[in-house]
């Protein structure tokens, strides 16, 4: 069964813990700039609410949906630290992009009907928020926000692998 296995393999990769911040100055300009991984239309806030609708619509079969759940999960901690970032910056983590557009609900793709094509379009996304966070890294030197970012790219990657490894073991049917 391929939720056990991935169930499996998220619990070995959470053994990695997120790196503590330290020495974070306030930085406004920074602050803002992470709106986009907070809440921008590829952001965090769009994860969640992508995968929890995943989660939900039963037209990606009850496995699918079960993983969509943990996926789902992975990117709740990752806007918990990314907002928690932002208010140590000196912005408070408001629901906008960095161009202080709100965020709002036709972030979400609604049509889930392909299970390959939706899962395509989250692999998309996963990496549309990798190139985010490594300009996040080239954006700044303080150490522990680099480790923070490069712990969350971690799971985004892992998510790709999740979102590939569903692709294949349908085309096996």
């Amino acid at each position: 069964m391929i939720y056990e296995d991935i169930k499996q393999m998220l619990r070995e990769r959470d053994k990695i813990p997120y790196p503590e911040l330290r020495g974070i100055n306030k930085n406004p300009i920074y602050a803002k700039y992470l709106y986009d991984s907070f809440a921008g239309e590829m952001g965090e806030l769009s994860a969640i609410t992508q995968y929890i609708f995943e989660h939900i619509d039963k037209k990606l079969g009850q496995e699918v949906n079960k993983i969509m759940l943990l996926v789902a999960v992975d990117e709740m901690k990752h806007f918990n630290k990314i907002g928690n970032l932002i208010q140590e910056l000196g912005l408070p983590p408001h629901y906008v992009s960095a161009k202080l557009n709100p965020w709002n609900s036709n972030f979400v793709r609604y049509d889930t009907g392909n299970l390959r094509e939706t899962m395509e379009y989250n692999i998309f996304t996963e990496k549309e928020a990798i190139k985010e966070y490594k300009r996040g890294i080239a954006n700044t030197r303080n150490i522990s926000i680099q480790k923070l970012l490069n712990r969350i790219i971690l799971d985004e990657k892992s998510h790709i692998e999740i979102f590939t490894r569903i692709i294949e073991e349908s085309s096996k049917i």
